[in-house]
């Protein structure tokens, strides 16, 4: 069986990083799918923490344009660790695997693979 894999990404006023990361996350997602290592039925959640910008219109556009994307909007700023908890609790019963990484980009997104090959092991 093929896992299902979810990553889950806090984001709080992330309006400048989030067009140009949510293009690599999705890149890597296809490449492990096309590999076999991840179920085509894969997912990227973004979850909204409250953001004062663009972040959730643009969280909403990816998900409208990509079947790969999800969104989870907080009511208000409740912190990275809670809307962290929030996306993993949200998707815990639809997939085999979760990895959580930040929006930023400064995680090596290469390391997500190497979590899904050790998972696997």
């Amino acid at each position: 069986m093929i896992p299902v894999l979810y990553i889950v990404i806090p984001c709080f006023n992330e309006q400048e990083v989030l067009p140009v990361t949510s293009g690599l996350f999705l890149n890597k997602l296809r490449e492990m799918s096309g590999k076999g290592k991840i179920s085509e039925e894969s997912k990227i959640v973004f979850v909204n923490d409250g953001s004062r910008d663009e972040t959730w219109n643009i969280i909403s556009e990816l998900a409208s344009s990509e079947t790969e994307f999800e969104g989870i909007s907080l009511s208000r700023n409740r912190g990275h660790q809670n809307a962290l908890l929030a996306g993993l609790m949200t998707v815990k019963d639809r997939c085999d695997i979760t990895i959580s990484i930040d929006c930023d980009g400064q995680d090596d997104i290469g390391a997500i693979e190497a979590m899904v090959d050790e998972s696997l092991a």
